[in-house]
């Protein structure tokens, strides 16, 4: 592929992704709300209206479409990727419909993850060196350890998306930094990755208060996280593994570091209370941020310029070669302390409710209620297009 054909795809496959992923948004939004296929607010989601659930299904049926029409698709198993997305995605839209329990879905994930690694290549190997003379291959723990990762991977995903923008973001993030180290020695895979940097970029358009809306008018939906979960660990560990790997597995995991930290720290904390650590809460950062009064857009500007720096590191040990030791070092470092602020949250919150008063900086959160208070509550749910 010369240089100029490879800048001719790149912009084919970015404008078709882009404009597809908008125009079957725009086709499913109206259809979500006829046949009721709707989030509704609870006490874990504090949205207004009924807000379609359509993200997933778009993101995914975009990328299908791209498959048949580009050929690099077909390079280094990304068809593979396609084929196993869909019971993912199936699975993600049936727990968004029925609720379904925790162990039908892992079900599916761990059978996808096992097919990942066993047929498509998707196996994490080698781990590097996590302290100094220690660590490399797997051998036999390579298959069990890429389910875990994967079937973790997919899970984070869910985690994150709690706030308008945040997950589409940050897959955003991490898409685009796979795709930058990707070239030029995997042409084809940075494709795949510009295609889906693309496509959450139409998402985005719909779901984050970034682009002049006062919400969202779509949902990722447990269909949606479930698929690009799953597509970012895929590509994580494709892009570290063997001898044309770009990035090293320690790396890997600064480029997906904030969902990952924060959900760890979640569910490291509710095993310590003896609950399940897939039970509900409201205790992930940007509850911890809204409730500080920093408002939806500040609080994932900031979640998404945290990752944003973590991913820069990442790329910085690996264009100068920082041995792997001292980068997981850095980065148990930077978990535990987050773990240790996460255990004192509220009084964290608090501090920045303090601070923020203290610098004249607005209360979003008040300022949003008493808005509330003002308005009368439409009757029937008003749907952005």
């Amino acid at each position: 592929m010369t240089l100029g054909t490879g800048g001719e795809v790149v912009i084919e496959a970015f404008a078709a992704a882009l404009l597809l992923s908008v125009l079957l948004i725009r086709m499913l939004i109206p259809l979500a709300v006829r046949v009721g296929f709707v989030d509704v607010s609870s006490n874990r989601k504090r949205h207004r209206g009924q807000i379609p659930l359509v993200g997933g299904l778009a993101i995914y049926a975009t990328l299908l479409v791209l498959w048949l029409i580009f050929p690099f698709w077909s390079a280094r198993n990304g068809a593979w990727l396609i084929a196993l997305g869909f019971p993912l995605l199936l699975v993600g839209l049936a727990d968004d419909r029925w609720n379904l329990s925790p162990a039908k879905r892992f079900l599916v994930e761990i059978s996808c993850a096992l097919l990942a690694a066993m047929y498509c290549g998707i196996r994490i190997d080698d781990i590097g060196h996590l302290f100094p003379g220690v660590g490399g291959t797997l051998v036999m723990l390579a298959i069990p350890v890429t389910v875990l990762g994967i079937v973790g991977g997919v899970n984070v995903m869910n985690m994150a998306d709690g706030v308008d923008g945040l997950a589409g973001g940050l897959a955003l993030l991490t898409f685009a930094a796979l795709a930058w180290l990707a070239f030029p020695s995997q042409p084809a895979v940075a494709l795949q990755l510009i295609s889906f940097v693309a496509v959450m970029l139409g998402f985005l358009i719909f779901n984050s208060r970034f682009f002049g809306r006062e919400r969202a008018a779509i949902f990722m939906g447990e269909g949606g996280a479930t698929f690009v979960g799953f597509a970012i660990v895929w590509y994580l560990i494709l892009l570290s593994q063997g001898a044309d790997a770009v990035i090293t597995p320690v790396s890997a995991l600064w480029l997906f570091a904030v969902p990952l930290i924060d959900a760890i720290t979640i569910m490291v904390r509710r095993i310590a209370r003896g609950q399940s650590p897939f039970l509900g809460d409201r205790e992930h950062l940007h509850h911890i941020l809204l409730l500080a009064g920093c408002g939806k857009n500040r609080t994932a500007l900031i979640i998404l310029s945290s990752h944003l720096v973590f991913i820069l590191c990442g790329i910085a040990s690996i264009r100068f070669h920082v041995p792997s030791w001292i980068t997981f070092g850095l980065f148990v470092g930077m978990f535990a302390a987050y773990y240790a602020s996460m255990c004192h949250a509220w009084k964290i919150m608090k501090q920045i409710k303090s601070y923020r008063e203290w610098a004249g900086l607005e209360d979003l959160r008040n300022a949003r209620i008493g808005t509330s208070r003002r308005k009368s509550v439409p009757a029937t749910p008003e749907i952005d297009l």
